[in-house]
């Protein structure tokens, strides 16, 4: 399996694959001895040989990433670890040459290089012209390859009356993968909101897919005039479902392709009680996130899930 290659089964943090079918991972993972978080890249060729690209590391070099266009060159988004003091779209070269190709200070503005301005970004992808399209915040963002930075779409975070959000539900900045088809059509997971967009080459946005309760999307990919969406459930206190994988045809058939793994149950039936105490738990991380208190609602739920937990293994005693 892809999740599995990375050295020790660290967490696998980003996947690519290029135009021979070469898988290409990004994987991180912590290191409780340095209190460091040691980083590594990799590459997967279609016949299954494994090969590092970039060793294991504490010292990652700048600009290394998985993300590479027909020049070689690799492109990282620079985020100075979330501190909302600029955002920096990073082009390394082959020869090892770091510039920045857009951004700056943190925020949102159009522009060319250093005049363009970036918020939280959660995913990236090419365009068939080789164009970068980068989820940011609420937005979707396209980077020319001279640095010039356009917002093709902006208020993803829009609601409609089939829309019931509740963990992350309808919180800025919860677009997460995209994928650009060969019609320059995006496809945007907005994760908290548990379903799919899709942006046309005007900008108008529609919703294409919607998961249910406790699945959301955080990737996809369109091939061939398919849309593949991979999903991961999440309730407390059963934390993760495994993943899935969704297929929508053109004419909008949506079918589930396949489920990788099993919950964190170990398999086992979770608990009424539990899922009704993770639901609650949701609905409150929710309120209180949009009020700028987040760290109580995650007091809050760890007590809930708690709470739920004993009791659930009281009663299988009993």
């Amino acid at each position: 399996t892809v999740f599995r290659k990375g050295e020790r089964g660290r967490h696998v943090h980003e996947l690519a694959i290029d135009e021979q079918d070469n898988v290409y991972g990004a994987d991180i993972g912590y290191n409780p001895a340095s209190e460091g978080y040691i980083t590594d890249v990799w590459k997967m060729t279609p016949e299954g040989k494994f090969i590092y690209l970039l060793q294991p590391t504490e010292r990652a070099p700048r600009g290394w990433s998985i993300w590479h266009d027909r020049d070689g060159n690799m492109y990282f988004v620079e985020q100075n670890n979330h501190t909302k003091r600029e955002t920096l779209l990073l082009r390394r070269s082959p020869d090892g040459t770091v510039t920045t190709l857009a951004g700056g200070a943190y925020g949102h503005a159009d522009g060319r290089g250093n005049l363009a301005k970036f918020s939280s970004v959660g995913g990236i992808t090419f365009g068939p012209d080789g164009s970068l399209y980068l989820s940011d915040g609420d937005a979707v963002r396209k980077v020319a390859t001279d640095g010039t930075v356009t917002t093709i779409a902006k208020g993803l975070d829009f609601m409609t009356s089939h829309d019931q959000p509740r963990f992350l539900g309808g919180l800025s900045g919860s677009l997460w993968g995209l994928s650009v088809d060969a019609n320059v059509n995006v496809y945007v997971a907005d994760a908290g909101n548990r379903r799919v967009i899709k942006i046309d080459s005007t900008g108008g946005a529609e919703v294409v897919s919607r998961a249910e309760a406790p699945y959301f999307p955080t990737g996809v990919a369109a091939a061939g005039g398919n849309l593949y969406v991979m999903e991961v459930g999440f309730t407390l206190p059963n934390l993760t479902s495994g993943p899935r994988l969704r297929k929508i045809t053109a004419d909008g058939k949506s079918t589930i392709l396949t489920t990788i793994g099993e919950n964190a149950s170990a398999g086992k039936p979770v608990s009424s009680l539990a899922l009704q105490a993770g639901t609650t738990a949701e609905s409150v991380i929710v309120f209180f996130s949009r009020d700028g208190r987040l760290k109580y609602s995650i007091a809050f739920a760890s007590i809930v899930s708690l709470t739920a937990l004993v009791l659930h293994r009281r009663r299988a005693r009993g």
